[in-house]
């Protein structure tokens, strides 16, 4: 039986990935700051475990890593539009803890979730696949959640730029805005415009396609609502070895 460890066990997308997870057999721990997250969570069939990221150190962070032996670590973890400090505690500073604890404790698969345009804007062209549409999708996203989109920027250049030290073998999945839709069981993956949003749900078999598939490995990519089943718009993106984020951080 295959063991997960999720990082931000109680946002909606980790719990869709923990149903299917456990409906794949997989023991899945889960990472949460409240005590009161716990009886939704073990419902799900997961074993939370109550540890602050902000206040733990990369060692504290190792220690738990050790203690349960995944065989994935994945990041779902955010501050949820809290104040830009925060933002910058989880989103970067705590993702980058854990990226060196996965690595210290040994563990080698690691997806974690991100979000569609996550970029250099002031030093990088624009993506050349962009219409006037995903400019404007874009111009409003940093508008609104700027201070967010920076701290994912950091933390994803930090996760590619450092692997040769960290040595992990990673996935960056970048979904479009979310909505609370049930899943469709179709996306558009890759190079793809930022008009649709998807499913929290059809993020979550994403992440499970991309646990079970290692030509993913080291690409990070782009998913918005589409057309094309999961299983084969991961396929897709493994086998074309599409990266969204390469040249752009």
């Amino acid at each position: 039986m295959s063991t997960a460890l999720i990082f931000g066990g109680s946002g909606k997308v980790a719990r869709h990935l923990t149903t299917k997870l456990v409906a794949s057999s997989y023991t899945v721990h889960s990472i949460i700051r409240k005590e009161s997250q716990i009886p939704e969570l073990e419902a799900l069939g997961s074993k939370p475990i109550v540890q602050s990221i902000e206040d733990s150190s990369v060692n504290d962070l190792t220690a738990t890593i050790k203690k349960y032996s995944p065989n994935v670590v994945i990041w779902s973890a955010g501050a949820g539009g809290g104040s830009p400090e925060r933002t910058k505690a989880v989103d970067h500073e705590g993702a980058v803890k854990v990226f060196d604890a996965t690595a210290a404790a040994g563990v080698k698969r690691f997806v974690i979730v991100s979000a569609v345009d996550i970029r250099d804007r002031e030093n990088k062209p624009a993506p050349e696949w962009y219409i006037p549409d995903d400019t404007a999708v874009s111009d409003r996203m940093w508008g609104a959640i700027g201070v967010y989109c920076q701290a994912k920027l950091a933390a994803d250049r930090d996760l590619v730029t450092q692997n040769d030290r960290r040595k992990l073998d990673y996935t960056i999945v970048r979904p479009g805005s979310l909505n609370t839709d049930r899943g469709s069981g179709t996306v558009a993956a890759g190079k793809v415009h930022l008009g649709k949003s998807i499913s929290r749900e059809d993020v979550a078999e994403v992440i499970v396609r991309c646990i079970e598939d290692p030509s993913t490995i080291g690409l990070a990519f782009d998913v918005v609502g589409g057309d094309t089943p999961i299983s084969e718009a991961v396929k897709e993106v493994g086998s074309k070895k599409i990266d969204t984020f390469a040249g752009r951080y």
